[in-house]
């Protein structure tokens, strides 16, 4: 089976636990209490021991070096779709402009990370996720709160992300592995990251009028940036930068094309702007993804592998 079959067959998966928490919420199981607890637990905890396990691998100094050029390949792709955002979206609301540039890569990423390459996969994707979340605590809150959250060194040092990072980076560093039966727990708690991320965009859909999200022409075009021209632009900046590991640069393709973050409307809810509108974006691109995330993933393979 080809990487384009198993990241679609990990969608249709996900898809699949996306429509169980729309029926939580249709059926009252879920209300909006309970799910900005999910979100808090998947944000707060969940990912950073994900990010944490990552480094949970034996010792290898010219691993280092592949953790770099993973980093400096995240940072190209981040900083050309906040040039993106500012260009082609400059009369659109702040919340179009955070949906260009932050993407859903802890919630869809790792499991299809997992699936292709295990923990060495999401031992370079960290590197994407600690990126993108200092950019998000940093720039994401300035834009969207339009100054009112300055952008600090704290911020930036002590987001989750951050601190699952710096956790399991020090671990390796020291090489000092975790005893089994830590390892197996935190491991069963990591692998909760994607469920509870579907089930929250199952949560959205539910409180969302399908018409609004399906019908409305302007969110295509912000959809459109985001999941096609983007992501063929981070495409060709992988072939330009030196970056020759396979992994890394497959590791970053998925990343790369992964939809909007579930954070576009945690975010717009916390630091001003219209909660609603982020969620039907989110849904909207997580739906397209089924098709574009295969295909720009094999367009990817063609040009980087």
């Amino acid at each position: 089976m080809d990487i384009s079959s198993v990241v679609f067959n990990q969608l249709l998966e996900m898809f699949f636990i996306m429509m169980f928490g729309y029926v939580l919420v249709k059926l009252k199981f879920l209300n909006m209490e309970g799910t900005q607890q999910l979100a808090n637990i998947v944000t707060k905890f969940i990912i950073p021991i994900v990010l944490m396990m990552s480094f949970q691998q034996d010792y290898d100094s010219s691993q280092l070096y592949i953790l770099f050029t993973s980093f400096i390949g995240a940072l190209a792709i981040i900083l050309s779709r906040i040039f993106l955002a500012h260009t082609l979206l400059r009369n659109r609301t702040k919340i179009d402009r955070y949906a260009i540039v932050f993407s859903n890569t802890a919630y869809m990423g790792i499991p299809i990370v997992l699936t292709l390459l295990g923990y060495e996969g999401i031992f370079y994707l960290s590197m994407y996720i600690v990126t993108s979340a200092i950019f998000q605590f940093t720039y994401g809150k300035w834009m969207l709160s339009e100054g009112k959250e300055i952008i600090t060194l704290r911020s930036i040092l002590t987001n989750p992300a951050s601190l699952g990072s710096f956790v399991g980076f020090g671990l390796y560093i020291s090489r000092l592995p975790l005893p089994t039966v830590l390892y197996n727990s935190l491991d069963s708690i990591a692998g909760l990251s994607s469920p509870l991320g579907m089930i929250l965009l199952g949560g959205y859909l539910a409180r969302s009028k399908i018409k609004d999200i399906f019908l409305v022409r302007s969110n295509y075009w912000t959809v459109s940036i985001r999941l096609i021209i983007a992501p063929t632009i981070g495409i060709f900046l992988l072939w330009l930068l030196p970056i020759t590991n396979p992994s890394v640069l497959l590791v970053l393709a998925i990343a790369n094309a992964t939809p909007t973050a579930i954070n576009t409307a945690l975010f717009s809810q916390l630091y001003g702007g219209d909660y609603e509108y982020g969620a039907r974006i989110i849904i909207l691109a997580s739906f397209l993804a089924i098709v574009t995330i295969p295909i720009m993933i094999t367009f990817a393979s063609a040009i980087l592998l």
